[in-house]
């Protein structure tokens, strides 16, 4: 049977507001040779994460002013190939290696790091909670047809979704799997309206967690390991102040400001702070808080 699609109704429209942020924002930008346009995921926003790194970054250099696009890694590394945005900050090392490898940035730099999670209804009813690897959680999931809310998007979260099917030998269709096509938060709340199970970054559950009616059942697995990674693009129009905030995040004083950062109503940090060198592995418990706190809204697109 074909998959069943969710398409919201605000998919067209946040696409022709992408495009008027875009020029205006362009627009802004060539009088002002001090900003730059950052190229974001929704999981960095909608955590408010990318509010902090910005504040604390201009605390030390007021003088370069980031505005921000916010989409899915698929969605923002195209921007980087059209030269529509100076820097990048993504996590979908598949697709990175790809626009590397295509020549459109030197390289990746990893930043920080989280968690993934595998989401559903109280009760469990597919019984995931209690599956050896988020691949055998998956194939619960559809042999007993149970709903799954995918982004549907091409975003670092669907990226993941997609290798878990594969990894767990299935291709999701049918009645029972829905594409939101649209953000972290929005499809949260789209599955917790449908009892049906999601996956989706720590963060962006952590947040939200209290207002839906989701538990989390599969955390703290390799797998499931989320890294983000900042990329330069070749066709950046200010890659000189680009690279100040690159090596700002990068800093101590970045990596500070990562693991500082909290989500109100939890005290361990939502992510972490990579370290050069540092081996792939699993994640801290600190790394993967999946209690959740206060909303915070999700705009399909945001140009600050």
């Amino acid at each position: 049977m074909d998959t069943a699609r969710l398409r919201l109704s605000g998919t067209r429209s946040a696409g022709r507001l992408l495009a008027l942020a875009l020029g205006l924002c362009a627009a802004a930008c060539r009088g002002d040779p001090d900003s730059i346009v950052l190229g974001a995921t929704t999981s960095t926003y909608d955590s408010g994460l990318l509010e902090h790194l910005i504040s604390r970054f201009n605390d030390e250099h007021p003088e370069v002013r980031v505005r921000t696009v916010i989409q899915g890694s698929g969605e923002t590394l195209r921007l980087g190939r059209s030269g529509d945005v100076d820097l990048l900050l993504v996590h979908a090392p598949e697709a990175e290696a790809r626009f590397i490898a295509e020549g459109y940035a030197p390289r990746r730099r990893s930043v920080m790091y989280n968690g993934f999670v595998i989401a559903g209804p109280p009760g469990d009813p597919a019984r995931v909670g209690g599956a050896g690897s988020p691949a055998e959680a998956f194939a619960r999931i559809a042999g007993g047809g149970h709903g799954f809310v995918s982004r549907g998007d091409s975003s670092g979260t669907h990226y993941r979704e997609l290798r878990l099917w594969r990894e767990a030998g299935l291709t999701a269709a049918g009645p029972w799997y829905i594409e939101s096509g649209q953000g972290q938060a929005t499809t949260l709340h789209v599955a917790s309206e449908r009892g049906a199970y999601v996956l989706t970054d720590g963060a962006t559950f952590t947040v939200l967690a209290r207002v839906l009616d989701l538990e989390a059942l599969v955390v703290d697995h390799p797998s499931l390991r989320n890294v983000y990674s900042l990329l330069e693009p070749r066709a950046a129009l200010r890659p000189v102040q680009a690279s100040i905030f690159a090596a700002w995040l990068l800093s101590d004083e970045g990596r500070r400001a990562i693991a500082e950062f909290r989500v109100p109503g939890e005290d361990g940090p939502v992510f972490m702070p990579r370290i050069a060198g540092e081996v792939e592995g699993g994640l801290p418990a600190a790394a993967d808080s999946v209690r959740g706190s206060a909303a915070r809204g999700s705009p399909a697109h945001h140009v600050g």
